[in-house]
């Protein structure tokens, strides 16, 4: 903790550029560890001059990865929102803004990794809401393949927006019909080129779902959510004419040569994204008759299989359980007004967590 204590002068803005290189190589260094971690985060002075010299062109790079690799702890998470967010959600947004930027993405790592703990979420959204426009100017950094000018990807934008939409705030912005910011984001729930994008975008979409006062915007023709749900889903099997009349019109006669998300995470969030729509008489009446249940049956089939997972079996069941019961069976218009009993929620509670293990 001394030896600590005395490089942190060197960290200053004001020191000699080369004592300040080797001073940052070693609190990068330090960040390798969650027991280096530990050690710089108990020191408000470091973490401060470590943001200032990420303005600093000749050691910005470092600077940033420190911080990419302090957030990636919870408990760096923590304190770099207690201490550095006012400063450091500005300046992290104005470099992802920056088309110019070499360390859009490292910066876009930052805001993903202090907005990943739920309890932070709404201390960091505060900040960027208080920019006027912020998550509507970086849906259009994200939507716009090819927006940074050093190939910096911005892919870790989509879990960014993600992590905010736990926030009742933030999906109110995602879910603002005048600004369209969902509508813009949905085809990336195929997209192809990064499993981080695309599941930052499912989680979204997951989390949008999960507040049944949007469902019938969600499902009508303005947005028509369901095709990008089960899209994703469905495989290469065959299924007869009267199935294929039932389903949105993307997912009929698909062919031999469909492939199925091989990722099990965005298969176990997508089947999640209709379980919060069948919460409503409505939702679930237009799920059956859009042929939800004939993809979920084959999708039950695949996950049985070798190649399929457990968890997402699990939660595919849960659904199929809903849906082929009528409505007089089930006996609630909304689910999520149920009062569930506390034992019967601890039950809930256990079965899940033996589901993911």
């Amino acid at each position: 903790m001394e030896a600590l204590e005395e490089i942190v002068p060197f960290l200053s803005k004001n020191a000699r550029l080369d004592l300040r290189v080797v001073s940052l190589s070693h609190v990068l260094g330090l960040t390798g560890s969650v027991e280096g971690i530990k050690l710089l985060v108990q020191n408000e002075t470091l973490l401060n001059n470590v943001l200032d010299l990420t303005v600093e062109e000749s050691v910005a790079k470092d600077a940033v990865l420190c911080l990419v690799n302090i957030t990636a702890e919870e408990v760096g998470a923590s304190v770099v929102v207690d201490k550095l967010s006012e400063r450091l959600v500005p300046i992290a947004y104005e470099a992802v803004l920056d088309e110019g930027c070499k360390l859009s993405d490292a910066w876009c790592m930052v805001l993903c990794n202090i907005t990943r703990p739920e309890h932070l979420v709404e201390r960091v959204l505060k900040h960027l809401l208080a920019i006027e426009f912020a998550l509507e100017k970086l849906t259009t950094c994200f939507t716009r393949i090819n927006y940074n000018k050093h190939k910096c990807h911005l892919n870790y934008l989509g879990p960014l927006f993600s992590n905010v939409s736990q926030s009742k705030a933030g999906r109110d912005v995602f879910c603002n019909q005048t600004t369209g910011l969902l509508r813009r984001l949905l085809p990336f729930v195929h997209h192809e080129g990064s499993i981080v994008r695309r599941g930052g975008a499912v989680g979204l979409l997951k989390n949008v779902c999960f507040d049944s006062t949007v469902h019938e915007w969600l499902l009508s023709e303005e947005m028509n959510v369901l095709p990008f749900i089960l899209l994703p889903l469905a495989g290469p099997e065959e299924l007869d004419d009267e199935t294929n009349d039932k389903l949105p019109v993307d997912l009929q006669y698909l062919g031999p040569d469909k492939k199925r998300e091989d990722d099990p995470d965005v298969r176990k969030m997508l089947v999640e994204s209709l379980a919060q729509l069948c919460a409503t008489r409505k939702g679930r009446l237009y799920l059956r008759e859009h042929g939800t249940y004939e993809i979920l049956r084959e999708l039950h089939k695949f996950e049985c299989s070798p190649e399929g997972d457990k968890v997402v079996l699990s939660a595919v069941e849960n659904v199929v359980d809903i849906l082929i019961r009528t409505e007089e069976e089930i006996g609630e218009d909304n689910l999520k007004q149920l009062e569930i009993p506390d034992d019967v929620k601890a039950k809930i509670e256990s079965m899940s967590e033996e589901a993911e293990k």
